[in-house]
């Protein structure tokens, strides 16, 4: 790493991800698939697969398919999704790691069985080199690549994206860590 902000960068990325990845290991079973909050039902015009694919339209099956939106395995699921293609920013083809390449992007969460704290710390692991990788190729010149307009930041500096992901990681992770702890887990059971 060649600038005090890279390298400062990536101990935050550290920090972001272990305080993910502690939640993720200490959230039980039971948990795993519990909402955290309350998601409003979308209107009933509005397509909602489950996970076999099929259209859920009875009115509590849908309620309690779009809970999961709230579960830990979902919330750590989109902010890995989140960090792995913010780091991508478009500048090159991108694709999640296996077993995630094979399933829709989380904007579709309905329509996937819950992943397993296993899939989801591989997903950790993955991000993490990821975001090491990415680092260590960093220039001054590519931290002020504007975002192509394939990416839902189109025309901001690469920094600019990628720096915000320690947030990000950190709210969420934050979020399932005070949920399990509000259900009566302590830190590294």
């Amino acid at each position: 790493m060649g600038s005090i902000w890279v390298e400062s960068l990536g101990r935050n990325f550290d920090g972001a991800l272990d305080l993910l990845a502690d939640a993720v290991r200490d959230c039980t079973d039971e948990l795993w698939g519990t909402s955290m909050w309350d998601v409003p039902t979308p209107d009933a015009n509005y397509e909602l697969r489950g996970p076999d694919g099929t259209a859920v339209t009875e009115p509590m099956e849908r309620r309690a398919l779009v809970q999961r939106w709230s579960a830990p395995w979902c919330v750590a699921w989109h902010v890995l999704e989140c960090f792995d293609y913010d780091l991508n920013g478009d500048l090159a083809p991108w694709t999640p790691p296996t077993p995630f390449a094979s399933k829709p992007h989380w904007r579709f969460w309905s329509s996937v069985p819950a992943w397993s704290r296993t899939e989801i710390g591989g997903y950790l692991d993955y991000c993490r080199q990821r975001a090491h990788d990415t680092l260590a190729g960093m220039t001054e010149e590519k931290a002020a690549t504007p975002l192509p307009p394939s990416h839902r930041y189109r025309g901001q500096p690469y920094a600019w994206v990628i720096t915000s992901l320690v947030g990000h990681t950190t709210e969420h992770g934050s979020q399932i860590r005070q949920f399990i702890t509000a259900a009566g887990v302590a830190r590294g059971t």
